[in-house]
């Protein structure tokens, strides 16, 4: 049934990256972020970020994969806390997780794509975000995508991309032991609208942690 609301002003936010914060500000309660990753290094940078900034914020934190890809040790690098990790095999799988996780809690959904969501259950898993005030991010690591149609590739991956408050893309370059990620903000909140556009951000600090230098 539909309803009306008086929005309330955020007062707890989880930042995707510190990096990235200035240029694409943090995570409110019951937005969608989705981010495309090209490389593994980005994948993993912006997954042990988002999860350690959710637990710095005092958030739970959850960790959602079809994959065997996280790793305690290497997150310990990053941030202390506890991650609660599953495992699911389909769209339907993620919404009744999304069910179970406790209200106003962080998130994060590798290898979305893989989950085959169709129109019905983004609805579906927009529907659970929002009512349970949850943090979420939806990424996939892909080496196919197509520079020149970026829409697309949003489409491709997360289906109904008018349905989150931020769409990324990822992909790092080192020269010399340092380290960039090359950004392209597509879609942001309203509030960081000027940031729409392409960025070069250094992380040779995260790098460190990913590298255990």
């Amino acid at each position: 049934m539909a309803m009306f609301f008086k929005p309330a002003p955020n007062k707890v936010t989880v930042p995707l990256m510190d990096e990235l914060t200035p240029l694409a500000g943090e995570l409110s309660e019951g937005s969608i972020a989705g981010v495309i990753t090209t490389d593994l290094f980005s994948q993993n940078l912006i997954q042990y970020s988002s999860l350690a900034g959710a637990l710095n914020a005092g958030v739970r934190a959850y960790y959602i994969d079809p994959s065997n890809g996280f790793s305690v040790e290497l997150f310990s690098r990053f941030g202390e806390g506890e991650v609660l990790v599953g495992k699911v095999y389909s769209a339907g799988e993620l919404v009744r997780a999304l069910e179970i996780v406790e209200e106003n809690s962080f998130v994060f959904v590798s290898n979305f794509s893989i989950l085959g969501a169709g129109e019905g259950d983004v609805v579906g898993l927009r529907r659970l975000i929002d009512e349970k005030g949850l943090y979420a991010v939806f990424s996939q690591n892909t080496l196919e995508l197509n520079e020149l149609n970026l829409n697309a590739e949003y489409r491709r991956l997360f289906v109904l991309p008018e349905l989150y408050e931020y769409l990324i893309v990822i992909r790092s370059s080192s020269y010399r032991g340092h380290y960039r990620l090359n950004v392209s903000l597509s879609k942001l909140p309203a509030l960081h609208i000027k940031n729409v556009g392409e960025h070069s951000i250094t992380v040779d600090e995260k790098a460190k942690l990913l590298m255990g230098e």
